[in-house]
């Protein structure tokens, strides 16, 4: 055996330890079995109460409104500005479009609640220059029923992660291919949806299950800058895990358990879909 992988076995299996034994620890206590409260009898209650919660499926459909549509805007203008600064080669312009993904979410949150708030930087300044008459005539893009506020950030932070990753496959890609459509007459979009989105296919699934799952368990950025009436999954679980009354807290492990399901299932069937499409068949010989 190779001894980089013998010296990566220790690494492996303090974390495997860990993971699991979590893991194991919640499955547990989501299932009702909590000594420490006098709770020892195992069923899937807790997993009854919030599912059937319409509260939690509020909560669980806004988290998907949060999640698709920060993933598929960040997907559509990332390979959009991937195909720009394949055009365009300026170094400059490629790290100003990569500054953002160095910077944290709640960095990217502050940011945004600084600039596009009701007593931000753009209202203060467009009232100063006459065009509002008062500061809260400025549309409400934060702690909105619509969560426009969190996707903003969202979109700051992954349309370059996107870009930046897409660029790099696009740099590597069989122009050859590309060539031999063109002269056999194919117009650009049909090279863009027979030639190249195939050969980009594994990478954008990839992408989306990684944007996805991130947007869809974020707790501090719709923390920051949410709405209480419109509250996503990660912030219902916050509150049933800090509340005073312990016997909640099986609940909350119910809920984040159902949102790790709700991941792997995206991500499965992301899989599933990418084998099934052009770009994922393997080739006969």
């Amino acid at each position: 055996m190779n001894k980089n992988r013998l010296l990566v076995i220790p690494f492996f299996l303090l974390n495997s330890v860990v993971i699991f034994a979590a893991l194991f620890k919640g499955i547990q206590i989501s299932l009702g079995y909590y000594p420490l409260i006098g709770l020892e009898k195992i069923s899937l209650t807790n997993y009854q109460q919030v599912l059937s919660d319409p509260f939690f499926q509020k909560s669980l459909g806004y988290s998907c409104y949060l999640a698709l549509t920060a993933t598929f805007l960040s997907l559509l203008f990332g390979l959009a500005i991937a195909f720009l600064l394949l055009k365009v080669k300026s170094p400059w312009l490629h790290k100003i479009i990569s500054l953002p993904i160095s910077l944290p979410h709640i960095i990217v949150a502050l940011m945004v609640m600084q600039l596009i708030s009701q007593s931000g930087i753009i209202s203060r300044g467009l009232f100063q220059i006459g065009v509002i008459d008062e500061i809260n005539q400025f549309p409400l893009l934060i702690h909105d029923a619509g969560g426009i506020g969190i996707i903003l950030v969202f979109l700051y932070k992954e349309i370059p992660y996107v870009a930046v990753t897409t660029l790099a496959i696009l740099q590597q890609l069989q122009l050859g291919y590309i060539e031999v459509a063109r002269n056999l007459g194919a117009s650009k979009t049909r090279i863009f949806f027979t030639v190249i989105l195939p050969m980009l296919q594994k990478t954008l699934i990839t992408l989306f299950i990684i944007l996805f799952c991130f947007t869809f368990a974020s707790f501090e950025v719709p923390y920051l800058l949410g709405n209480p009436i419109n509250q996503p999954v990660a912030l219902t679980a916050y509150d049933l895990f800090t509340q005073a009354d312990l016997t909640t807290r099986p609940q909350a492990f119910a809920l984040n358990l159902v949102m790790s399901g709700i991941c792997l299932a995206v991500s499965g069937s992301g899989l599933l879909i990418s084998r099934l499409l052009p770009g994922g068949r393997k080739k006969s010989c």
